[in-house]
């Protein structure tokens, strides 16, 4: 039987509710063995002495009021400070590859009741996705570069509908909130290991005591995080399914994130609880039983898949054939392109009451009272979900006297001099010399690009990366040896200043400039497409592919 909106806020209220009980029974446990310690390290006399009654409620009242500062410290901007742990970003409004996976989360959105939600994405080419939410209502759902990539839309939109399972079961905030108090022993662990390996004498047998004291919490503390931790991925499938009736697709997506790098290594690899699937592979993970429910952040992805498969009617031949079958539908026609504006739609259809009104034209809608920054609209030509504030056309309802808009912001040629023209490659908007055929962008978006596979490539790129290759060796002394101002010659199209001439990286030997300040990068003509062969085929040209 599904919950009820009540049931779930009593859920989250007691899980809550537990975990601050757990953080002042943390900080007890660790002021009372401190004592110990320190009672009979000191001790004038021989034997065991234990804390007199009066310490141990001194240690008491120290742990609630450090667990105090502890839960006040974890919880406040809960997303903002995960996000940046795990390397997420929102989403860029103008990358059509974000924009499908944002029009797949509106609309999963609009499904599960018109609950905002924000998307975010993982500059990674790892598969995985995950989901956060704080006390303000706020929710996330994020995914990385690589599953965007992999997974078809249908795929895409089985695993955001997981996510959002986990938003609506109320498991989300306990998660979320879970992974913040454990992040800091983490820390806390990490800096005192190092501190051990440089101390020496008494002051690190010290560092030792208190590496096995924090060492023993943490698996505390780990340990009620993987217990909220499993049983959830069965539930947030379940939604998922019934969100999207598909339940193949879901099969097919963790089967493949469970074949492929799921981030192990990367940042944010310790905060497992939130993905959909553990970044580091384990065995206990793949096992059942109490010791694996006890100490396992996931079920067994082959258990979820197989109440997946007998969900859809299908056994694991026929998933695997899907599988091979499979073909990845990329969201732009192109690999280069520049946007063309539509005409604007001339009626949209409303979500109020939880059903849609309508039609509309902006008229009606001015009159009708029934628009919000934050209300679902629908153009009737397009069936495109989104907030009202993200349709350019309804702007003169919202905003009846709008401010004055900006003048563009124009990027000048660093070789011609003349004005840039935005251009999309692969979905990212970059800036293009429609004379030299240069290329702007900043660092961030060239991962993108990186990982994406729109690209095809001529005779003359790969000619081109392979000569770079082979003399990879003289070109590098060669950069060592020239005069440290010829490394300093185009100027930013971005910030104006000086970039620096360098490699890009020194296992793909393509020189590119780089903004040290603006972190532009500028490509001269073929030097983007002859950095993505490299990259695409770095099987070929290296013994390890890790490059």
């Amino acid at each position: 039987m599904p919950f009820s909106f009540i049931d779930i806020e009593e859920k989250k209220t007691r899980l809550l509710g537990f975990l601050f009980f757990f953080v002042i029974l943390f900080y007890f446990l660790t002021a009372y063995l401190l004592l110990v310690i320190l009672r009979n390290a000191f001790a004038s006399r021989e034997g065991f002495f234990w804390p007199s009654g009066s310490s141990v409620l001194a240690a008491f009242g120290v742990a609630l009021l450090v667990a105090l500062l502890h839960w006040a410290t974890s919880t406040s901007h809960l997303i903002e400070k995960l996000s940046l742990s795990i390397g997420a970003a929102e989403l860029d409004t103008k990358d059509f590859y974000h924009k499908g996976l944002q029009n797949i989360i509106d609309e999963v959105s609009v499904a599960i009741g018109g609950r905002r939600i924000t998307g975010m994405v993982i500059p990674s080419v790892s598969l995985n996705a995950f989901a956060l939410e704080d006390f303000q209502g706020q929710a996330v759902i994020g995914v990385t570069e690589g599953l965007l990539t992999r997974l078809n839309r249908a795929q895409l939109e089985a695993v955001v509908g997981h996510e959002a399972g986990h938003i609506v079961s109320g498991d989300c905030l306990a998660t979320t909130v879970t992974c913040a108090l454990a992040e800091l022993y983490d820390e806390l662990f990490s800096r005192l290991k190092a501190g051990m390996q440089r101390s020496r004498g008494r002051g690190a047998l010290l560092v030792l005591v208190l590496l096995l004291i924090i060492f023993f919490m943490r698996f505390l503390s780990t340990l009620l995080r993987y217990f909220i931790s499993r049983q959830k991925e069965y539930r947030a499938d379940a939604v998922s399914v019934r969100l999207t009736r598909n339940p193949l697709s879901l099969a097919e997506a963790l089967s493949l994130i469970s074949t492929n790098w799921r981030g192990g290594g990367a940042m944010g690899e310790r905060l497992e609880s939130i993905f959909i699937v553990n970044p580091n592979f384990s065995r206990l993970d793949e096992k059942q039983g109490f010791f694996s429910d006890a100490f396992s952040t996931h079920p067994p992805i082959a258990e979820r898949i197989r109440i997946l498969t007998d969900m859809a009617h299908a056994d694991a031949k026929t998933l695997e054939e899907h599988l091979k079958k499979d073909v990845w539908v990329s969201p732009v026609a192109k690999a280069e392109f520049t946007e063309t504006k539509s005409e604007a739609p001339v009626a949209w259809r409303v979500f109020v009451d939880q059903e849609w009104k309508g039609p509309f034209g902006l008229e009606e809608l001015q009159k009708s009272g029934l628009l919000t920054p934050e209300t679902w609209v629908k153009p009737e030509d397009s069936g495109k979900i989104a907030h009202a504030y993200e349709d350019e056309a309804l702007m003169p309802v919202l905003s009846p006297h709008p401010a004055e808009k900006k003048t563009k912001e124009e990027f000048a040629c660093p070789h011609c001099r003349t004005a840039l023209g935005e251009l999309y490659y692969e979905g990212v908007p970059v800036q293009k010399c429609p004379h030299c055929e240069g290329v702007f962008a900043p660092s961030r978006k060239i991962s993108r690009v990186l990982i994406r596979r729109d690209k095809t490539f001529d005779a003359e790129v790969v000619r081109l990366a392979e000569v770079a290759i082979r003399e990879r060796d003289k070109r590098i002394d060669g950069f060592y040896k020239q005069k440290p101002v010829n490394a300093w010659v185009l100027d930013c199209p971005q910030c104006g200043r000086k970039m620096r001439r360098q490699f890009f990286v020194y296992s793909y030997p393509v020189e590119i400039d780089r903004c040290v300040y603006c972190e532009g990068i500028w490509f001269d003509s073929h030097e983007l497409e002859i950095l993505q062969y490299i990259y695409e085929n770095k099987e070929h040209f290296f013994d390890d592919a890790s490059f």
